[in-house]
């Protein structure tokens, strides 16, 4: 058994990481610990919480319970994503300390947490009507002219060459008055930020149309065409704009030329603007708490990560009113709309309808999903909703030079003391010391493993818990060995003194093992209660090395000693007795 449990120990700390189905231990740290923020650094979040009175609809401060619900649902998050293990303590009435220790990805992590408590489900149109612009007038447009421009932003010139020419594509300039200019620039940012984010969306594998500007110029032939943000361009130093003008031709004829759109726009053209948003977000009336439940899966054909999600009775019926509409109008225009799923105002997906769903299960896929963002993904949407709003408050990225600097120094002075320790059993009470400080180490792996596979947040308090436990289990065996020898100079055997040694020295090592427990079952109630996180590790560190070393003592260490005293060598009693080991041995002998 012993054997087993040191090749389990050995392969568990040599893996720097492990992973197994959905079991993840170890990490970058040291052995693969999970080091504490004081250790590795990470993020320091302070959150208020604000709660709302539903009679006067004034905000007050949250309940006891609405903040032991919170802290929950942001640990389920948390946890369940396997970003960090975080420590979190609730401050005063309001505030929520939340620490990531070595945390890479802050954003995800205040994703995850969330900021407010709102999970919607909304239609997403993307056939929508434009709406005249009506801030801008006719008499606010001063000329109208047609250029041939070229990619870098020049006008082709009378004498450019035919490269050019081939190069060039026409846009409309359109010069404002001063005010009216200044009016327009916002206009153009804001069709600019909607194609950037369209862009993004289409990354990710969204359809988000982008908003477009429709221009009417009428002069002596009207010309009617629409741009996006990306094909509107200030002029430096003047008023103006540039418009580009699609190249308009079909299978009949050929494309039109910025001549023949300058000749439709006779001597006094006027203009004006239509703005078309890409999307509408129609509400529906579906939130998170239609949501039934939302998990990471596979599709069953293809084995890419999905989402799959359950709705509720109510939820059911409205969700399948809304994917049957959107399936009919798909097969009237052709166009596929999406729903888009968004929490806190801010969009997580927003996935097209490929049928009705009417069963009140759905799977959500696309072409970037992985399996870190499925499982953020069904996290957020399954605890969409947290029990009142917060508002982070405080952010701050710990460095961890300081507490890494401790860190050495207490393994160092560990690694020193437990030298000397094993140094002392050793050469004091000779084979007995050499199999205790043989079973200190084994003791040490256990220790370590299981730490690792909890796996327990070790601080520098955590840290100082386990040298303390380190001594304990040195005493233990101290105990022991002092029993045994008394036990061998009443003139009994070798195995009989081990065994009668080892059953005289158990009821001290029982008690004052059990009393540090109850300490710590004590430190650990009472940090639980005042949020006291360290003192929490540091009883949490301490009972588990404290177990752990009762079964060093009691089974490795015996079972060690008992091979020994099968051995020839258990006939040398100076090797097992540091003062009159050598009188006993001749006694015995005679």
């Amino acid at each position: 058994m012993i054997a087993v449990i040191v090749v389990l120990c050995a392969a568990t700390l040599s893996t720097q990481k492990i992973e197994f189905n959905n079991f993840e231990r170890g990490g970058d740290t040291l052995l693969g610990l999970n080091l504490g923020l004081d250790l590795q650094g990470g993020s320091h979040l302070v959150y208020k919480a604000t709660s709302t009175d539903r009679g006067t609809g004034e905000s007050k401060i949250p309940s006891s319970n609405e903040m032991a619900s919170l802290v929950k649902t942001i640990e389920r998050r948390i946890n369940s994503s396997g970003l960090a293990e975080p420590i979190i303590q609730i401050l005063g009435e309001d505030r929520l300390l939340i620490q990531l220790p070595g945390i890479k990805d802050p954003a995800r992590a205040k994703s995850l947490i969330g900021e407010t408590a709102q999970l919607e489900f909304k239609h997403r149109k993307t056939v929508v009507d434009p709406e005249p612009v009506e801030f801008i007038k006719a008499t606010d447009i001063t000329s109208v002219d047609v250029k041939n421009m070229l990619p870098d932003g020049t006008f082709l010139s009378d004498q450019a060459d035919s490269d050019d020419e081939t190069n060039a594509s026409p846009v409309a300039i359109v010069e404002f008055t001063a005010a009216a200019y200044s009016q327009f620039q916002s206009l153009a940012l804001g069709l600019l930020v909607s194609y950037a984010q369209s862009e993004q969306a289409f990354q990710r594998g969204n359809i988000l149309p982008p908003s477009s500007l429709e221009l009417i110029i009428e002069g002596d032939d009207p010309l009617r065409f629409s741009v996006t943000g990306n094909q509107i361009k200030p002029l430096e130093n003047t008023t103006k704009y540039a418009f580009a003008i699609p190249s308009i031709s079909n299978q009949s004829e050929e494309p039109i030329s910025s001549e023949e759109y300058k000749s439709k726009l006779g001597s006094n053209p006027t203009v004006s603007f239509s703005l078309k948003p890409g999307y509408i977000d129609e509400d529906i009336g579906l939130t998170g708490d239609d949501l039934s439940t939302a998990y990471p899966s596979q599709h069953q054909a293809s084995g890419v990560p999905i989402v799959s999600i359950e709705f509720g009775e109510e939820g059911t019926k409205t969700f399948g009113d809304l994917t049957t509409t959107i399936y009919n109008n798909d097969l009237k225009t052709g166009v596929k709309e999406q729903i888009a799923i968004i929490l806190d105002g801010q969009e997580l997906i927003a996935p097209v309808v490929n049928s009705p769903i009417t069963a009140g299960t759905a799977i959500i896929q696309g072409p970037d999903f992985t399996i870190e963002r499925v499982k953020d993904l069904a996290l957020l949407l399954e605890s969409g909703r947290l029990p009142v709003p917060i508002e982070l408050i405080q952010e701050r990225d710990v460095d961890a030079i300081l507490g890494a600097d401790s860190l050495r120094k207490s393994v160092i002075a560990g690694g020193v003391g437990l030298l000397l320790v094993l140094l002392f059993m050793t050469l004091y009470y000779r084979i007995p010391g050499l199999i205790a400080s043989l079973a200190l180490l084994i003791y040490a792996g256990i220790v370590l493993s299981i730490f690792k596979l909890i796996p327990v947040t070790l601080t520098l308090s955590g840290v100082a818990a386990a040298i303390l436990s380190i001594g304990m289990a040195v005493d233990a065996n101290i105990l022991i060995f002092e029993r045994m020898k008394d036990e061998l100079r009443a003139g009994r055997t070798m195995l009989t003194a081990i065994n009668t040694g080892f059953n005289r020295a158990w009821p001290a090592i029982r008690d004052g093992n059990v009393s540090t427990l109850i300490t710590c079952g004590i430190l650990y109630w009472f940090a639980d209660t005042l949020g006291a996180t360290i003192v929490q590790g540091f009883a949490v560190t301490l009972a588990i090395g404290v177990v752990i070393s009762m079964f060093s003592a009691i089974v490795i260490s015996r079972t060690f000693m008992r091979v020994v005293a099968l051995t020839p060598i258990s006939k040398n009693l100076q090797l097992f007795v540091p003062s009159g080991g050598k009188a006993l041995s001749e006694k015995f002998t005679r």
